[in-house]
């Protein structure tokens, strides 16, 4: 059956998706404010950007741009940077919609309007991330169901450490070590529990912290050999396998109920 418009999946061009958000921010005369008319760019340098209270050393959006490198007179755009300007940009847009007034929405170009309100959403969500508003501000985070399926039977607090996992600061080895230190101590508070649930995967992820450098400096070979792509790579394993065990156990609660309630 011949697909409509609505079942077209485009696939996200890191590139061609940069070159529209530069038309979108330096549209001329694209917004109004206390009297002014201002490119979206420029309303956001001037006027957004330097009162947003999470801004940090940064002065305005211009100063952002520097220090990250992100050439905006450049035709293409590395992904992590692209994914730090989109995150700018979400937390920006939420002040910047509260400090204009609708009542002069239709002076506004409804192409950056549109683009700002459904269009940068869309393209996040097509990078397989998702904004997660954390008090008032806004993550990008990338979609992992298997992290959804185990963030409502966690602490709030671990809940925030399996986001933070795939949170797109977080992709250096310094960062998912420390986060997953955290999470072993989780595992080990409850240690015969997890055991009995799944020992040979409690063993393997007890196998990673204890000699890959997460719970004591590297010591050994092979583990001493490793680079740090490969050790990255067994820190996501271990990933994983922290969010099974963690699954398991509740499945095995649940089957535990069951029992109960049939008197098995």
């Amino acid at each position: 059956m011949r697909k409509s418009i609505f079942d077209i999946e485009i696939r996200v061009d890191i590139d061609y998706e940069f070159e529209r958000l530069k038309d979108i921010l330096f549209e001329k005369n694209s917004l109004y404010y206390n009297r002014t008319d201002y490119s979206l760019y420029g309303f956001l340098n001037q006027e957004v950007f330097p009162i947003w209270k999470y801004k940090g050393m940064f002065v305005d959006f211009n100063d952002f741009l520097e220090r990250l490198k992100i050439n905006l007179s450049l035709n293409t755009c590395q992904e992590e940077k692209f994914l730090y300007l989109l995150e700018l940009l979400v937390n920006l847009w939420k002040i910047a919609e509260s400090k204009l007034d609708p009542s002069y929405e239709k002076y506004f170009s409804k192409r950056v309007i549109g683009y700002m309100r459904i269009n940068l959403p869309l393209i996040i969500e097509n990078m397989n991330y998702q904004i997660i508003e954390e008090h008032d501000r806004y993550k990008l985070v990338k979609r992992d169901s298997d992290v959804d399926s185990v963030l409502d039977i966690v602490p709030e607090d671990y809940a925030k450490l399996l986001l933070d996992y795939n949170d797109i600061r977080n992709n250096t080895i310094d960062a998912k070590r420390s986060i997953l230190k955290e999470l072993d101590l989780y595992i080990e508070n409850t240690k015969k529990t997890y055991q009995e649930v799944d020992k040979d995967t409690y063993n393997t992820i007890q196998f990673i912290v204890n000699n890959m450098g997460i719970n004591h400096p590297l010591k050994k070979e092979p583990y001493l050999s490793m680079n740090e792509v490969e050790l990255i790579e067994w820190y996501d394993k271990c990933f994983k396998l922290m969010i099974h065990l963690i699954r398991e156990k509740e499945v095995n609660e649940i089957n535990k109920e069951r029992k109960q309630l049939t008197n098995e």
